[in-house]
């Protein structure tokens, strides 16, 4: 066919904008609507096999109708004409902006972030066709339409598999989908909403390493799927998360019971790509040393203490002053010269090990400064430590706060 051909008195083409072993897909004009749509052309050789294909169409029609999902491209109408000679099935289609996942592919593998979101918005399709009991039977890389806004959308249920044996068109013996993407029960004729995973692991495999999980001929292909696993996702793509390698990994399991079922993909990759990817990283909180006393025997025995995950300030009410003794009178911080923010509400042991004074009576009696510090150095029983806080939710900071084991 050319440009300016009209199917059936009705369907300017306009231009070809994609094309495959099943013919091409035009850009074309409605002028009953007044719109732009796409339409598949597929060239067949009348009789028997222009029936089939009619048929097919027919039930993408009624299938992707049926479903009106945002990202299951809807199917206007459909048709056979005659042009130079022989018949062509057509199949009229919401005309969307952007390109197959096929012709995006031919540049190389994607960015993680958008491979994981096409996958996302795949499963999203198949989810609302596996709830009305349909099977697509068929994903692979040219049946997605990656749109120019980055959405994904899902095309050709023409061979879809359902609970009304009416509209089933699939012939026996005949292996239906396409090798390459197809999960190992499928190819013994076996089919349910779990073989689109496997076929999903496929294209997500191959949207992130660039390849497909398995290549050679068709039954190369076969031997693949039913019995070898491909290369590990990370050998081919190091920057991949390792959650991502295994979530892939579930979905291209042999057994299909293993692999996550379409409502689950979703919730999945989006969290995959917000811990690794997402615009706001997680936070750490603020680097805090500490110091703590331990009793001699503490020391000399090795004993593991609890460290206090609280932050220290000077104390306001003698910071300031220069007469040491009148320091350590200080009845705000008991003569320590600095406060813990988290003192206040702990009930128990002091935090330096010594037991509470009681509100209303007078400061123990301190050694000198320099008998201290030589009793410490002699003993070794002070203990340095430098510690990162993993923030508010980390499990370091729901730890009580203690100084003993």
């Amino acid at each position: 066919m050319r440009a300016g051909t009209v199917l059936d008195g009705r369907y300017r083409l306009i231009e070809p904008i994609g094309a495959g072993g099943f013919g091409q897909v035009w850009k074309a004009h409605d002028p009953k609507v007044d719109r732009q749509v796409a339409v598949k052309v597929l060239t067949v050789d009348g009789g028997a096999d222009l029936d089939r294909q009619v048929a097919r169409f027919a039930r993408e029609a009624a299938v992707a109708g049926g479903l009106s999902h945002p990202r299951i491209v809807i199917v206007h109408d459909f048709g056979s004409a005659m042009y130079d000679g022989r018949h062509h099935a057509y199949l009229v289609m919401q005309l969307l902006p952007g390109k197959s996942l096929s012709t995006v592919l031919e540049a190389g593998r994607l960015p993680l972030p958008k491979a994981m979101y096409t996958a996302a918005c795949v499963a999203d399709a198949l989810e609302a066709a596996h709830e009305a009991g349909l099977t697509h039977r068929d994903i692979k890389p040219s049946n997605i339409i990656v749109r120019s806004t980055g959405e994904a959308a899902v095309v050709d249920f023409g061979i879809t598999k359902g609970s009304d044996a009416r509209h089933d068109i699939t012939t026996t013996g005949v292996l239906i989908g396409t090798p390459a993407y197809m999960a190992p029960e499928a190819l013994s004729g076996t089919f349910d909403h779990r073989s689109d995973m496997y076929s999903l692991g496929c294209v997500l495999y191959e949207m992130v390493t660039g390849r497909r999980p398995f290549t050679g001929t068709s039954w190369r292909l076969v031997n693949q799927h039913l019995t070898e696993d491909p290369a590990p996702l990370r050998t081919l793509r190091p920057d991949a998360p390792a959650e991502l390698e295994r979530f892939t990994s579930h979905l291209l399991a042999k057994d299909p019971a293993q692999r996550p079922a379409s409502g689950q993909v979703w919730a999945a990759l989006k969290e995959i790509n917000d811990r690794h990817f997402g615009a706001t990283p997680p936070s750490r909180g603020k680097d805090l040393a500490h110091d703590i006393d331990v009793t001699p025997a503490e020391a000399t025995h090795g004993a593991v203490i609890p460290l206090r995950i609280t932050a220290h300030k000077p104390c306001p009410a003698c910071a300031t002053r220069t007469d040491e003794k009148a320091a350590r009178s200080c009845t705000t911080c008991e003569g320590g010269g600095r406060l813990d923010p988290g003192a206040a509400h702990l009930q128990g042991p002091h935090p330096r090990g010594h037991p509470r004074r009681p509100e209303g009576t007078a400061p123990r009696a301190r050694r000198p400064r320099q008998a201290r510090r030589c009793a410490r150095r002699h003993v070794r029983h002070r203990a340095h430590h430098r510690l990162i806080s993993l923030g508010a939710s980390g499990p370091l900071a729901r730890s009580e706060p203690s100084h003993k084991g």
